[in-house]
């Protein structure tokens, strides 16, 4: 099978648009941010991955709009304060994680909803979640508005600077976190979703 995407997004033969699921699996950031009016919101994005090591960049790309037309939450908090955090989705945690992406009105208490609790961060002014195993507290370095799709909506790729980051001490061993042990959930297509309980290693070859 090939298809044009300029032609449809979903091809014949397949009921739904297979892009997701190739590029898959992603990992999930749920990301806490919070308005000048102190209002903390939470929800999870899986369009989200590492952009640098050195310095430590990660990028992530919340659509524009979310209920009733209005523009997300997180990027209206990032507009007022450009700080957020990565807390890392876990299995222990899918539920809450899964409960934080419906859409809520602004200003109603995701974390209040979902039973969760925040601890206040170190260098940023939006809190982690307690339980997630790691955090990352990351500032914006740069927003990316992308091109409308065939819908009418669009994304804006926020880049940030990871400036602080908490790990539970009970995810390392031997000086090294543990991927068992963290248990990240990770977003394939469709609805479907992996976790991580086995790892292999490969050295990388030499020239």
């Amino acid at each position: 099978m090939f298809y044009e995407t300029q032609l449809g997004l979903t091809p014949d033969g397949l009921s739904h648009n297979p892009f997701p699921a190739l590029v898959a699996p992603r990992p999930i950031a749920w990301i806490t941010t919070v308005g000048h009016d102190g209002c903390v919101n939470v929800a999870p994005f899986s369009h989200f991955n590492i952009a640098s090591v050195d310095p430590p960049m990660v990028m992530f790309a919340p659509s524009d709009k979310g209920p009733a037309n209005a523009p997300k939450d997180t990027l209206r908090n990032l507009s007022e304060r450009p700080e957020f955090v990565v807390n890392v989705a876990t299995w222990d945690m899918r539920e809450a994680v899964n409960a934080s992406s419906a859409p809520f009105d602004y200003g109603h208490s995701e974390l209040s909803h979902c039973g969760l609790t925040p601890v206040p961060s170190a260098l940023v002014a939006p809190p982690r979640i307690a339980g997630a195993p790691a955090a990352l507290e990351c500032r914006v370095y740069e927003s990316i508005r992308l091109p409308q799709g065939r819908r009418g909506r669009g994304a804006t790729v926020v880049i940030g600077e990871v400036v602080g980051i908490y790990i539970d001490d009970r995810t390392i061993v031997d000086g090294r976190v543990d991927a068992v042990r963290l248990a990240q959930i990770a977003r394939l297509g469709y609805l479907d979703y992996c976790v991580v309980t086995g790892t292999f290693e490969m050295q990388k070859p030499r020239a």
